[in-house]
């Protein structure tokens, strides 16, 4: 699979009109198994050439700061959700993200009013050729893990960006480097971003009925069991 198909069965998806990554995997375990490897190694690529300390900045602004690592590498996977088009736009300049009108949809709407599809990611174009490869063969995630390993696949899992990073809260230096993007998605200031995070986790508790020592006891307990 040659990057134009990688990018015709994205952007097939993307038109589908319906659940994309459902299309995505029911296109995907059409394939050969040869080919389901070879569209996730394309996909590693894309998202190294996504994965820069600008992207993150830019990223960071417009979720008004909630993009962790995890939230960044599902932005890149967004990004590639867009099309080619817009993607090779920008990766080239970051702050062409300003121009995108699914970014400009997101602008001057609290992050915390977003619906759940508005938010950029797409976590789950990350599973699609695992989740194909394991209905055409009846294998599991570590098989194909171990054919990606073989063909040369990095295994990585998390942002390691490229680039020069600053800090994404200096508002002069978002203006510097990203002066459409800062201007369209200003920080909240970070008392409020506090507050709503705190709004959030009370609101969680309080659905499941746990007490905020209770939560962390058995967070702790599930990460010391993962040890």
């Amino acid at each position: 699979m040659d990057i134009e198909a990688f990018w015709d069965l994205v952007e097939a998806a993307d038109r589908s009109g319906s659940d994309r990554t459902q299309q995505l995997t029911e296109a995907l375990a059409q394939r050969t198994v040869a080919e389901l490897v070879e569209f996730d190694l394309q996909l590693e690529r894309q998202k190294q050439r996504a994965d820069t300390w600008q992207m993150w900045g830019a990223a960071y602004a417009i979720c008004d700061s909630h993009c962790s690592d995890d939230g960044f590498w599902y932005f890149q996977s967004w990004l590639i959700g867009l099309g080619r088009e817009t993607f090779e736009r920008v990766v080239a300049d970051p702050d062409a993200l300003a121009d995108v009108p699914e970014v400009r949809a997101l602008a001057g709407r609290p992050s915390h009013e977003w619906a759940e599809d508005d938010w950029p990611d797409w976590e789950l174009l990350d599973y699609v050729a695992a989740e194909a490869y394991e209905r055409i063969t009846g294998g599991d995630g570590d098989d194909f893990e171990d054919l990606l390993s073989a063909a040369g696949a990095s295994g990585q899992a998390s942002p390691e960006p490229s680039g020069e990073s600053w800090d994404f809260e200096d508002p002069a230096e978002n203006a510097r480097r990203l002066p459409k993007v800062s201007a369209l998605f200003p920080l909240s200031p970070i008392e409020e971003r506090d507050a709503r995070t705190e709004a959030v986790f009370a609101d969680f508790l309080a659905q499941s009925g746990q007490s905020e020592e209770e939560f962390f006891t058995a967070l702790e307990s599930r990460v010391q069991g993962g040890k």
